[in-house]
């Protein structure tokens, strides 16, 4: 499995050599720079690069290493790109075409292991899957009904592990505060163990979509949050969910996306 270190600057000024026009789940390191620092930066990673033995200057043209280069190439052209994030601090991104993936996991410092993964079907259901169920273990459920949370305060609730608005929370679904579904989503977070979220970016007719789902879990239930438009406002749809529920909830995502020619290798 063929790996590199590089930085959020290397990621984008070679995506950007080849053409590519974005760069979905890496935050742009160069958002005021001008031409001539950009110029600084470009003499700086090459290099870096060389000296890691990745590039070389010969005949008067750039040579790359093929395999690197390569694995540049998908994430300049993917048209398929699955972020997830656990427990709000690991963070990968991985970048699929048709023949294998490209990893990119954080690391500290703006940093990140570039990994080559397999063909799309091994990468999803033996990497992807089991790091969004890592550590989490099958609950039942009591309650069916969807509660549906502001996305922006369901982040907040994770980090300061309580709900702060209970009463809007009650409003927003026609609800008592005291209603038994959302005493036990505050319960969860209250409680929460681990919290993921899948989120999964295509590109359709030259339009970038994005579907989602969260994960939590705790010692009483376990949630799915799914991303949804509702009166034309984003919601997260809050369910309980069994073990079994969990993983239908993330093939379902990756089932839609395959369904779209994405990615030709079958999922599940």
């Amino acid at each position: 499995m063929n790996s590199w270190i590089v930085t959020s600057k290397d990621l984008y000024l070679l995506v950007k050599m080849l053409g590519g026009k974005i760069l979905i789940g890496v935050t742009n390191p160069f958002p005021h720079y001008q031409e001539d620092e950009l110029d600084k930066e470009w003499e700086t990673m090459f290099k870096k690069l060389n000296k890691m033995g990745l590039v070389d200057f010969i005949g008067g043209e750039l040579k790359f290493d093929d395999q690197f280069i390569g694995a540049v190439w998908v994430l300049a052209r993917s048209n398929l790109v699955v972020e997830i994030v656990t427990d709000q601090q690991e963070q990968s991104v991985f970048y699929f075409s048709d023949d294998h993936v490209i990893e990119c996991l954080k690391e500290k410092d703006m940093s990140y292991k570039m990994i080559k993964h397999p063909k799309p079907d091994y990468t999803m259901t033996q990497i992807i899957l089991p790091r969004m169920l890592m550590g989490i273990e099958n609950r039942s459920i009591r309650l069916k009904e969807p509660l549906y949370i502001i996305p922006n305060d369901y982040y907040i609730y994770c980090e300061r592990q309580r709900v702060f608005n209970l009463s809007q929370i009650a409003m927003n679904n026609n609800m008592e505060t005291e209603h038994l579904l959302i005493k036990q989503f505050n319960r969860s977070i209250q409680r929460k163990i681990h919290t993921n979220r899948l989120m999964m970016f295509y590109r359709s007719n030259d339009v970038w979509n994005i579907e989602g789902v969260h994960i939590l879990s705790s010692p009483s239930f376990n949630w799915t949050l799914r991303m949804v438009q509702k009166s034309g406002i984003e919601w997260l749809e809050a369910q309980q969910a069994t073990g079994d529920k969990l993983v239908r909830e993330i093939v379902g995502i990756l089932d839609r996306v395959k369904e779209n020619n994405l990615v030709q290798s079958k999922i599940l």
